[in-house]
Order: C-alpha cells, then structure tokens, then sequence
C-alpha cells in the first residue's frame, strides 16, 4: 500500500531536510475537489527520492526537480510546463498525458519511458532509447 501524502505535507518534510519519499502517493488536501491539480507549482525538490511514487495530475510548473530519482514515477497528466528535471532519472517513467512543454530534462534518464499523448514542445531533452511516443508534439 502506498504512503499517501499531501503536498503541503512533502514540502514541510523537505524543507526540514527529508530527501526520500519513495513509493509515496500525492493526494489532495482536505476541502480541495479531487477533480483539481495538486498544487506542487515552482517547489524546490533538488535531489528528491520519488522511486515508484504516485504524481498522477500533479502541478510541476516551474519545479526544480534537479537530481531528483524519479524511476519509475507515475506522472500521468501531470503538469511540467517549464520545469527543471536536469541529471534526474526518468527511467521507467509514466508520462503518458504529461505536458512537459519547455522543460528543461537535460542530462535526464529517460530510457524506456511511456510518453504516448505527452507534450514536449520546446523542451531541451537529450537522447533516449526504447520509449513510447504516440501523438507527442
């Protein structure tokens, strides 16, 4: 079972200096509609451990995820809209419905990674092998 977690509540425990947050699942706040994004826009998480953690239609925008261990990370839907994933690893990766429009995933993992409907207009992304594009712009 998943460790489910806020986004205010990951955003206090990084700022008190917790990296690792592997496996969690990112839920809605109490009193916010669950049809609404997660709210993670413009957070610093340099170096974050999210292994198999659960980010389905979470609002990356403008996020620093620099470093940050992302394997095999469900972001379906999620919002990465100029968001910084240098040196991170992808690998394995949801992204299917993702919009990663100018991101910046230099230096990134993103070997073997499910992209089908995701948005990468304008990103600065580098190579990759055995992943799946479908309807990407």
């Amino acid at each position: 079972m998943p460790w489910e977690i806020t986004a205010e509540e990951l955003l206090a425990r990084y700022a008190d200096g917790e990296r690792n947050f592997a496996g969690i699942e990112l839920i809605q706040s109490k009193g916010v509609p669950l049809d609404s994004s997660i709210d993670l826009e413009g957070a610093i998480l340099r170096d974050i451990n999210l292994r198999g953690a659960y980010l389905r239609q979470a609002d990356l925008c403008r996020a620093d995820l620099t470093g940050a261990d992302l394997f095999g990370v469900s972001l379906e839907g999620a919002w990465l809209k100029r968001a910084i994933v240098r040196d991170a690893n992808l690998y394995s990766a949801n992204l299917s419905w993702c919009d990663l429009t100018e991101a910046d995933l230099r230096g990134t993992e993103l070997n073997h990674i499910n992209a089908s409907r995701a948005t990468f207009c304008g990103a600065n992304i580098g190579g990759f092998s055995y992943a799946i594009f479908f309807g990407s712009c």
